[in-house]
Parts: structure tokens; sequence; C-alpha cells
């Protein structure tokens, strides 16, 4: 499953430092394990609603990352 986490290079010297593309890297690879892990037990409810809950924080971290580096290269 490709991550949502990906974005497009337009303007290469708008990205971001390469902390930050790191960082999104970091996301997209915890993206593609937790859907892993929760396809391998849809049967455990307690499980299956942990990792939804974890999906939805990284959604948040990954939105939280995206608006500073927006706010970096606006500058």
């Amino acid at each position: 499953m490709q991550s949502p986490f990906d974005f497009a290079h337009l303007d290469p010297s708008c990205d971001p430092p390469e902390e930050y593309v790191a960082a999104f890297e970091l996301l997209a690879a915890f993206w593609c394990e937790l859907r892993a892990f929760r396809s391998a037990s849809p049967q455990d409810a307690f499980l299956s609603d942990f990792s939804a809950h974890l999906e939805t924080e990284l959604v948040a971290a990954a939105l939280v990352l995206a608006i500073q580096v927006e706010l970096l290269t606006a500058r």
C-alpha cells in the first residue's frame, strides 16, 4: 500500500529541509507497518481499534509537520 505522506516535487527550490523529508519518510514507514499490522489481525477488536487510533494520531502528526513545512517554505 502506498503511503499518503508522499508529496510531489513541483519546484525543488521549495523542497523542505532534509530533516523534514526524513520525518515524512519515517511517518510513511510507520504508516506502512501499521497498515500491515492492522490487516494481519482483523479479528481482534482491541488491536483493530488501537491501530485505527494510531493511524489517526499519525495523520494528525503528519498534518502538523506539513503545516510546519509550509511555514518554513513561505519564508
